[in-house]
C-alpha cells in the first residue's frame, strides 16, 4: 500500500463548523464520529494526518486540547490557512502528485472517477 499525506480541514469536515469570531465555541464543538473513526483508520494504516485549518495561532491550545480530548490521532496541524469566505476555491499546486477531494457531508471509501482538472498548459 503506497502511504499517504491526508490534509484535512478541521471545521465542517471533523467536526461541526465554528468560524474564528467565535473561538468560546471551539471548546465544546460537536465532532462527527464518523470521520474520526476514517481519519484514525486511516492514522493506524500508517497514513499521516495534517490538519490545515484557517484556525489561527491563537487557537492552537483549545484546538489541540480538543483533538486530544476526542481522540484524533494527527502528526501535526497547520494553522493560518487562508479563508475562503467569499466563495474563493483552494487550487494547491505541488511538485508532487495531488489528489484532491471536496468534502461533502460523509466520509465513505475513495473510488476512482474521471473528472475534469485544471493543468499547466505543456510548452
Amino acid at each position: 500500500m503506497r502511504k499517504k499525506i491526508m490534509i484535512i480541514d478541521i471545521d465542517g469536515v471533523v467536526c461541526e463548523h465554528v468560524a474564528n469570531e467565535e473561538p468560546e465555541k471551539m471548546a465544546t464543538v460537536a465532532p462527527y464520529p464518523e470521520a474520526i473513526e476514517r481519519i484514525n483508520a486511516w492514522a493506524r494504516a500508517g497514513h499521516q494526518i495534517c490538519f490545515f485549518t484557517a484556525r489561527t495561532e491563537n487557537h492552537r491550545a483549545v484546538t489541540e486540547d480538543w483533538l486530544r480530548r476526542h481522540g484524533i490521532h494527527h502528526n501535526c496541524v497547520i494553522y493560518n490557512k487562508p479563508r475562503a469566505i467569499h466563495g474563493e476555491e483552494y487550487h494547491y499546486i505541488d511538485d508532487r502528485p495531488v489528489r484532491a477531494t471536496t468534502f461533502r457531508g460523509k466520509f465513505s471509501e475513495f473510488v476512482k472517477k474521471n473528472k475534469e482538472i485544471l493543468v499547466f498548459e505543456d510548452d
